[in-house]
């Protein structure tokens, strides 16, 4: 496997903006924003950071206001100066407009006029497809009003599909419910509080691992998950060259190096199914031989055979049944069922959750459609540059729907047994943070026939 990618200083770019406070009274100040600013560019450009200090600008950090000309010269010189790496980071109040769409805010942002005081993300975005440097890091740390005292905004938060560039790798702050936090006397806000301890871990980390390190950062400490989307993007790009500070890296629990769900027929249930096909077989032969020698006497003709064989080769089949399993081990999943067999590595998977509840449609017996509603069952995301696998594995055939979405190795947990919550476990110790719950699910793709 290919090792880090350590981007070029000098052809490398970042612009850090941050907006602490606001002239709108709806939109509560972020003290902390002014430390996050000061804090990142020191790592970015200090002992083992990778960029010149004249590379690293830093916009909403005086007491001077920052307005949309500024904050767009800022934009287009690095978008042109970079050729290796532009990181693009925000800290501030996130707003929607009336289509929903995400707006970054500046200091005289007024909420009810989102689109003519605020920056849509869209021309940040624009800006990032633009640029000819081979690598684009968005980092956001906010989401949408800012009306509540210890949090950024009210539980709203970022689009999915307003994020993707390609060839940009996108950290968010948090998932589609929740507010980013900045709790009032702390020094950073905690999405950047996490992201300064990856930043000077030992390392260095990648950007998938900084993820990783945010993403049990957060969750240890009873916070919204962050996100991340990496379109056609080197994951293995790292934002530091060493660690800045001796401080432990987060470890993931330890465990078995496997873990197999496992649903099988025990040996007397099989011995069981196969006497009651042998019984059922017997009556049915014995009753085909009664209506041989005297067929008016045996009423209904046939169909009580037909019945009687019907019920036998249904006990054969049980009798017969393969073995189900599901297995998480550090290459990935595996899937194995009635003979065929998945496998899905860690490394082809964008992520993966179980929704709780998942609603499809069958053909039902007298023409047209029905809907049924199954529980529990696990999706799988690749990347979009993943191979996938051949669809007779794809499980079951009525699940339509989640494959025309793009998803892969899809079944039901009680085909395996298999306990979700151990699921989830083995899946964040073995593989990293790819698992999602059902409500980050349905955030990250409302198309989702929950």
């Amino acid at each position: 496997m290919p090792g880090p990618w350590i981007p070029d200083g000098s052809a490398s770019r970042a612009v850090l903006i941050g907006v602490p406070t606001y002239s709108s009274a709806d939109l509560a100040e972020i003290p902390a924003v002014r430390d996050n600013l000061t804090a990142l560019r020191k790592v970015l450009t200090g002992e083992h950071g990778l960029l010149p200090v004249d590379h690293c600008q830093v916009l909403g950090d005086q007491d001077q206001p920052l307005d949309k000309a500024t904050l767009g010269s800022a934009l287009a010189l690095a978008r042109l100066e970079a050729t290796d790496l532009l990181l693009v980071y925000y800290a501030g109040h996130g707003l929607l407009d009336e289509d929903g769409l995400l707006h970054l805010t500046l200091a005289d942002a007024e909420p009810d006029n989102v689109a003519y005081t605020a920056v849509p993300l869209e021309v940040v975005k624009r800006e990032l497809s633009r640029a000819r440097a081979r690598a684009r890091v968005l980092v956001l740390d906010c989401c949408f009003s800012g009306r509540a005292v210890a949090a950024m905004s009210t539980p709203d938060s970022l689009v999915a599909g307003q994020l993707e560039v390609t060839g940009t790798f996108t950290l968010t702050s948090t998932t589609a419910t929740a507010p980013s936090h900045a709790p009032p006397g702390a020094t950073y806000t905690a999405f950047t509080e996490a992201l300064l301890g990856a930043l000077r871990a030992p390392g260095p980390l990648t950007l998938d691992e900084i993820y990783a390190y945010v993403d049990r950062d957060l969750a240890g400490r009873g916070l919204p998950r962050p996100q991340r989307r990496s379109v056609n993007a080197a994951s293995d790009l790292v934002l530091v060259s060493g660690p800045v500070e001796e401080r432990p890296v987060s470890q993931k629990p330890t465990g078995p190096s496997q873990v197999r769900f496992t649903r099988q027929i025990s040996p007397g249930k099989r011995r069981w199914y196969a006497c009651l096909s042998a019984v059922m077989t017997l009556l049915a032969c014995g009753l085909g031989y009664a209506m041989w020698l005297q067929p008016s006497a045996v009423a209904g003709g046939l169909i009580p055979e037909l019945l009687l064989l019907a019920f036998a080769w249904g006990a054969a089949v049980s009798a017969r049944e393969k073995p189900r399993s599901l297995m998480v081990d550090k290459t990935g999943l595996t899937l194995d069922y009635d003979g065929l067999s998945c496998h899905i590595p860690w490394q082809d998977i964008d992520y993966l959750g179980v929704l709780r509840q998942f609603t499809y449609t069958t053909e039902a017996s007298g023409g047209g459609a029905s809907r049924k509603t199954v529980s529990q069952v696990l999706v799988v995301r690749p990347r979009q540059t993943a191979p996938r696998p051949d669809k007779t594995f794809l499980l079951p055939a009525n699940y339509k729907e989640l494959r025309d979405f793009g998803y892969i190795g899809i079944c039901k947990l009680s085909y395996a047994d298999a306990d979700p919550v151990v699921l989830r476990q083995a899946v964040e110790r073995l593989g990293g943070p790819l698992f999602r719950s059902h409500r980050d699910l349905v955030d990250m793709d409302p198309r989702l026939p929950t």
